[in-house]
């Protein structure tokens, strides 16, 4: 995965990616699909997505695209 990969400002449920998200903001609302998100729990979810999209498809991960993301969390 690549080491600037967004995954803690990237929204786990609609793919939206904030323009910045400061170390010390520990939760955040999506200003796209309005869910609220842990940074940690979103930022492993994403990173779980990447991971399995790597395994199955041969995919780059990287913080240049959107990644889809579904299923339940």
């Amino acid at each position: 995965m690549d080491r600037w990969y967004p995954s803690s400002k990237r929204c786990s449920c609609c793919g939206h990616t904030l323009d910045s998200l400061p170390l010390d903001i520990r939760a955040w609302a999506c200003p796209e699909c309005k869910t609220e998100h842990d940074r940690d729990v979103n930022a492993a979810v994403n990173i779980k997505a990447a991971g399995l999209a790597v395994l199955a498809l041969g995919e780059n991960v990287s913080g240049m695209g959107p990644v889809p993301v579904s299923g339940s969390r």
